[in-house]
């Protein structure tokens, strides 16, 4: 559902592994509480991020970080506030959110038939 793919972070060995991405997948979809590394990396508190991220996820945080401000629907970080709000569908943006990605699958698999 969520299109992890970026070939110009993957042209130069930059990936987020798979426990990153089920991660952020999981609080994105379901509102569950991301870990510690990547619960900082959504509130822009790059300080404990770099303290708390095992070795693997210190590799690629500038991956993490490109693809939250990039990729990443704007009401999610930027804060620990708005990572609860997010977590609590707030307002239903979570909900909105999800909705909004399965109506472009269901496009996206109307446009190949």
């Amino acid at each position: 559902m969520i299109d992890w793919r970026n070939k110009d972070l993957r042209n130069i060995g930059m990936e987020l592994s798979l426990e990153t991405q089920e991660s952020m997948e999981n609080y994105l979809l379901r509102g569950w509480a991301p870990g510690g590394y990547v619960e900082s990396m959504l509130a822009h508190d790059y300080e404990r991020a770099f303290f708390v991220a095992d070795i693997g996820n210190r590799q690629t945080i500038w991956a993490l970080w490109r693809w939250i401000t990039e990729g990443a629907p704007a009401l999610c970080h930027g804060s620990y506030e708005a990572v609860g709000m997010w977590r609590y569908d707030l307002g239903g943006r979570r909900t909105d959110y999800v909705k909004d990605l399965e109506q472009q699958a269901i496009w996206q698999k109307l446009s190949t038939v």
